[in-house]
């Protein structure tokens, strides 16, 4: 493979390494508590907000000739007002992330481990934790070579659980629709396909001579995880109907043998341990570029506190992505249209389409808060 072809897909593993975590497993839950077909529009829709903010962060990055993650060039472009209200938020956001991808990669190494010794779900979290660790204090490019492989072996999974499910599907289960749970599935997609702190990271990989193609692969690793959500959420669904899981995996161990279901579990695991490794790397870099921490800090700040969380008890993992993902696109995508309309001067109809999607974004953030407040009473 010559060097322009290794650069785009690394650069597409990468990205899709980032977007393809934990969210994954909760997606057929929430589109089974709003109806698949709510779920669809939803997915549909907020793919392309994201390619369009995406898109908008690639030109920031590209325009800027410092290397910064998001807080530094907000601190930038929006000033150090707007860094503190909104690294806040997004600092927050990557705590939660990092926390559900402990959750769930405990849960995968369980279903594996508790196969051949006798081992709690945090135990396994725990490990996780201690692997993820070690590998962020040496950094991202020790792990990113194997991005692509297990992303293309996610897809060929995907793929072929599709084929086997359509013997088995009931298609009523994905007739459905029920506008009160959408709050669910719009803050768990949007979670889902977020995959701004990989831009930065994937601008890197481009040598000065293939810069065309950094575009290229920020399109093709945001369509990916896309269609591999539909597929994977309309096998579960039609499926299991309401009776999904909020894991999904359990759901699958109704309808498959055990053994598939364990060495599927290994590979659930190292999946999220990807993940977990390059938000991990993201916001360790967070701290030393654009608050000035030291990289031991910084890398201690990173991986203990989604820990002590996780032992403190908080491990409802829906209810987390759910406000996570309406939180972190409300305030990451406010600030990355901000800085683009600022930077880059858009023509007056994209800086429309760009105010309509804070509006969108803001609105989406306030009307799931109301909806957890309200499902908590």
């Amino acid at each position: 493979m010559n060097k322009n072809k290794k650069e785009i897909f690394l650069a597409i593993a990468i990205l899709m390494s980032t977007i393809i975590g934990a969210g994954i497993f909760g997606l057929p839950y929430a589109a089974a508590q709003s109806g698949f077909l709510v779920a669809f529009v939803f997915l549909f829709l907020l793919l392309g907000v994201m390619l369009l903010l995406h898109l908008f962060y690639v030109a920031i990055v590209e325009k800027t000739n410092k290397e910064y993650q998001l807080t530094g060039y907000i601190n930038r472009y929006l000033g150090g007002g707007a860094k503190k209200i909104i690294g806040f938020f997004i600092i927050i956001t990557f705590y939660g992330s990092l926390l559900v991808y402990m959750i769930i990669g405990g849960d995968f190494l369980h279903i594996f481990l508790s196969q051949f010794v006798s081992i709690s779900q945090t135990e396994c979290s725990i490990i996780l934790f201690i692997i993820g660790s070690i590998a962020i204090y040496f950094g991202l490019k020790i792990v990113s070579r194997w991005d692509l492989v297990i992303n293309l072996m996610l897809i060929v999974i995907v793929i072929a659980l599709f084929f086997w499910a359509t013997q088995n599907i009931d298609f009523n289960n994905v007739k459905t629709i029920n506008w009160k749970g959408s709050a669910i599935s719009y803050g768990a997609i949007l979670y889902s396909l977020l995959g701004i702190a990989a831009i930065p990271e994937v601008r890197r990989i481009f040598s000065n001579g293939n810069k065309s193609k950094y575009k290229k692969a920020v399109v093709i690793g945001t369509i990916i995880p896309a269609i591999i959500y539909l597929i994977f959420m309309f096998a579960i669904v039609g499926l299991a109907g309401e009776e999904t899981t909020p894991d999904a995996v359990h759901v699958l161990g109704r309808y498959i043998s055990g053994d598939i279901i364990v060495w599927g579990s290994l590979f659930g695991f190292l999946m999220i341990l990807s993940s977990f490794l390059s938000l991990g790397m993201a916001l360790k870099q967070t701290y030393v570029y654009d608050f000035n921490i030291s990289r031991i800090k910084a890398w201690g700040l990173t991986c203990f506190v989604p820990l002590v969380l996780l032992l403190m008890g908080v491990s409802n993992f829906i209810v987390i992505i759910e406000i996570m993902g309406a939180m972190i696109g409300a305030f990451e995508g406010t600030a990355i249209i901000l800085m683009y309309n600022k930077l880059i001067k858009p023509k007056a109809g994209i800086k429309i389409v760009g105010n309509m999607v804070i509006l969108v974004l803001l609105s989406g953030f306030i009307y799931t808060l109301i909806s957890v407040i309200h499902t908590v009473k």
